[in-house]
């Protein structure tokens, strides 16, 4: 279990710094947009390459936010039920989620398959930035997984 743990956290970590990088970036190819649009000609790639870095972090953000428990939730029913029917409805979220995360995962694979055509101003395939989806499904799951797990063996203090 703590092995599950540490590679879960150490994927979390990689996802946070993925993410400040392609935020970096999007800052960066922003600011060249405006300069070459003021004084040159205007980037004919930074606009969509600022949006496919918009969509990755986005789904990467979504991997990081399950997996600190930051997502929302409405816990008034569960904060009124006993201890051992809490913990029961936290595995339950995280196995309808994993359910969720799987069958996503299939989904996005099938949609990147059938993607054949190409990006408008950057000559990459599309279905590289859709594969965006069935990554961060595969990490989200694997969070739910371990998160599932901890919840189950997890003691509870009374």
């Amino acid at each position: 279990m703590q092995v599950l743990k540490k590679i879960s956290d150490t994927i979390d970590k990689i996802c946070g710094v993925l993410i400040v990088i392609m935020l970096g970036l999007m800052v960066l190819f922003t600011v060249a947009q405006i300069i070459w649009r003021t004084w040159f000609t205007a980037l004919a790639w930074s606009e969509e390459a600022t949006r496919f870095l918009l969509i990755w972090s986005t789904f990467f953000g979504a991997t990081c936010v399950y997996r600190r428990g930051g997502n929302i939730a409405i816990t008034a029913l569960q904060s009124a039920m006993p201890k051992n029917v809490q913990k029961c409805m936290r595995v339950l979220v995280h196995a309808v989620s994993l359910v969720l995360f799987i069958v996503l995962f299939y989904y996005g694979c099938v949609y990147c398959s059938k993607q054949v055509r190409m990006a408008a101003a950057i000559p990459i395939p599309m279905k590289y930035v859709y594969m965006c989806l069935p990554i961060s499904m595969v990490i989200l799951a694997f969070h739910a997984l371990v998160m599932m797990l901890e919840e189950i063996t997890k003691k509870e203090v009374k």
